[in-house]
């Protein structure tokens, strides 16, 4: 049915075996407070519905999380179910695990999409064709929408109202509900999982060799010789065995390291550059903003223990 001819936009919470049940109903929760304001000013109502299949007629069709630490698997016969309304005009959305059931259609091949941090290794070996950018926390490609974290359900919530309802709709339930509007970043809150499930045994033992000596001097070279293979050998198996350069890895160790230390002492950052190998502490900052997306003066104001803080 055209939109024009629609008398509200039907939004549809797909509710599966195993689906993370506060987020089927948080979401449904704050799309029909936003109807309700929406009506009470006179503006067009949106209707939201939890179904245990997709149906004809959604404007929005959302895939939530599953609650289990294992990721999701698409019911038997919602692959076509989707393909259809995708095809239709129906926008498409997934919260966390949620974004492996809308991998399984296929339509999402060469696209961009983000899942929770946790599970990017496993998404990306399962689906190799997508573009998983885990640092945000939100992407919306027009017609395909994800979001990152567990709780990103209220992100995608409130992106969705707006979408439908307008800012100001979306800033007063985001008032009401006393949380936060969808402009954070998954990067904020991502830890560094360095991924020691391959069978390449030389870059393994190169791997906690590093994981033992984070404040060492690495060279290529030398990194190299302890794997007993050439330098072009060893990029290149270090790549397919991390997903990462050596050096890209290193410091993706060195800043979980500093993001704890930053979180639970009263340590200078000056100080922790120092710790982890850096003689100019500029240059560690700059790491940290690139892979964080927030300064360490920042990261340390909204994530750190405050006064509790142990010192070291």
């Amino acid at each position: 049915m055209p939109e024009t001819a629609r008398k509200y936009a039907q939004i549809q919470i797909l509710d599966y075996p195993g689906a993370q049940q506060s987020a089927v109903l948080g979401m449904r929760d704050l799309m029909e407070f936003a109807a309700q304001l929406a009506e009470a000013s006179g503006a067009k109502p949106h209707r939201v519905e939890i179904c245990d299949t997709p149906k004809d007629g959604a404007a929005v069709v959302i895939l939530p999380p599953a609650l289990s630490l294992a990721p999701p698997v698409l019911p038997a016969g919602w692959k076509e179910k989707l393909i259809a309304l995708h095809q239709g005009g129906t926008v498409l959305a997934s919260v966390c695990s949620g974004a492996f059931l809308l991998a399984g259609t296929e339509l999402v091949d060469g696209r961009q999409v983000t899942t929770h941090w946790r599970h990017a290794a496993t998404f990306r070996e399962r689906f190799p064709h997508v573009v998983t950018d885990i640092d945000r926390l939100l992407v919306d490609l027009g017609d395909i929408v994800t979001a990152g974290g567990v709780m990103a359900w209220t992100d995608l919530t409130l992106h969705i109202i707006e979408r439908f309802g307008g800012r100001k709709l979306m800033l007063d339930v985001a008032k009401m509900f006393v949380v936060d509007p969808p402009e954070r970043e998954q990067s904020h809150y991502a830890s560094f999982l360095p991924n020691f499930k391959h069978a390449d045994a030389s870059i393994l033992m190169v791997q906690h060799m590093l994981q033992e000596n984070i404040s060492a001097v690495h060279s290529l070279a030398g990194l190299a010789q302890i794997a007993t293979m050439s330098e072009r050998s060893f990029l290149r198996r270090f790549k397919k065995a991390t997903g990462l350069s050596p050096v890209t890895y290193i410091q993706c160790l060195r800043v979980e390291a500093a993001r704890s230390r930053l979180e639970l002492t009263t340590v200078s950052f000056e100080r922790l550059s120092w710790d982890f190998g850096y003689n100019d502490p500029a240059t560690f900052r700059s790491v940290f903003k690139r892979i964080t997306g927030l300064s360490p003066s920042d990261y340390r104001r909204k994530f750190g223990a405050g006064s509790l803080a142990l010192r070291p």
